[in-house]
């Protein structure tokens, strides 16, 4: 009876019922604004006991505007638009140039610590839209399923269960994700600016995908656990450069995985969050990325593994880097490695769009 309420639930758009209002979210970014002048951990008003995160919003639009613009926002001009005007007297055209370029979309969080989030605002988020670990409706959920939520952990980390190599469970992870959309973006494509723009599609602290809210399919697999992808495994969904270097598959995309490595463990569950929210009718409680294409503006298609055509990402915790790289990648370097199993990453997605300087577009290259 649990299972099929939560299924009953499910299908009834809980993750449209998630998304805050955007007078929440102009709060949550006029507090950004507000708090930039100084750490909260810093702050003589601060409890030293409560947990600030590693990064805050200014910390990320500080690094998204440092970002290599040859690396990351790539703009170039790639062709030409040819827009047709009718009037009772006539028709005339115009011409536009399209230009190309990626756009920091989404702020996507791998972490263990349930009481809070490695980005300080988005633990306002969370306890906006109900999706913190304390929150009644995460553990009303969870119990539908477990039927006493108390009994099961919230958080993440790596399993600690069995004795001897025959009943070793170490090697079991769990990661919460969490995607937002970028704090970023308009301020880095304001600096950036060298001509017509392409703009995203996503909205600034919105959130696209909580583990937390996503419980059936993120902490259960359900359903795809039993999806062609999960069960015959051999490559078919696998996040790796070679045999030897191999995160590991992406399907069932959730949160468990077997992976000793926390960075590539991280990646892992990320590229599944970035997987979900960049496609439609996925089986999780999420919100679509969207980004339909119409005249004179072209949108990525949907993330897939080393296809930077689709996506790249730019680590901001625990290293800032100002490059922007498709997963997989090779062995992590010591600074990518994490020590409190907290990552932090922009998604930057590539968009094609010209000026619109008619009523339709006729014909258009690049």
């Amino acid at each position: 009876m649990r299972i099929l309420l939560f299924i009953l639930m499910y299908t009834m758009g809980t993750a449209q019922a998630a998304a805050p209002s955007q007078q929440q979210l102009d709060q949550i970014s006029n507090n950004t604004l507000n708090s930039s002048q100084g750490n909260p951990e810093t702050s003589p008003d601060a409890q030293p006991s409560s947990y600030t995160g590693v990064i805050d919003s200014a910390g990320i639009i500080s690094a998204t505007l440092s970002a290599d613009p040859m690396s990351c926002m790539k703009w170039s001009p790639v062709g030409a638009c040819v827009w047709m005007t009718c009037t009772p007297v006539g028709c005339s055209t115009s011409t536009s140039v399209k230009v190309y370029n990626y756009v920091p979309d989404l702020v996507i969080q791998s972490y263990d610590r349930a009481e809070g989030e490695p980005w300080t605002e988005s633990q306002d988020i969370n306890k906006t839209i109900q999706a913190d670990s304390e929150s009644g409706i995460v553990r009303d959920l969870i119990g539908m399923i477990t039927g006493d939520a108390n009994d099961t952990p919230i958080g993440g980390g790596q399993g600690t269960e069995g004795k001897g190599a025959s009943k070793d469970y170490r090697s079991i992870k769990f990661k919460l994700v969490d995607s937002y959309g970028s704090p970023g973006a308009a301020q880095y494509m304001a600096m950036n600016s060298t001509g017509y723009m392409c703009k995203g599609t996503t909205t600034a602290f919105m959130p696209y995908l909580i583990s937390n809210l996503d419980v059936l399919a993120w902490r259960w697999h359900i359903p795809e656990m039993l999806y062609p992808q999960s069960l015959l495994g051999f490559g078919l969904s696998d996040l790796r450069t070679t045999l030897s270097n191999n995160y590991g598959g992406y399907y069932p995309r959730g949160g468990f995985l077997y992976q000793q490595n926390t960075y590539k463990s991280a990646v892992l569950t990320a590229f599944r969050s970035a997987h979900v929210t960049t496609r439609d009718g996925q089986p999780h409680v999420y919100v679509p990325m969207g980004g339909k294409q119409v005249s004179g503006y072209w949108p990525p298609p949907p993330l897939e593994n080393n296809d930077a055509d689709t996506g790249l990402f730019q680590m901001l915790y625990p290293d800032e880097q100002q490059n922007c790289k498709t997963w997989p990648q090779g062995e992590p370097t010591e600074a990518e490695q994490s020590d409190d199993g907290s990552y932090v990453w922009n998604f930057w997605r590539p968009y094609k769009c010209c000026e619109r300087r008619g009523s339709n577009l006729v014909w258009h290259s690049g």
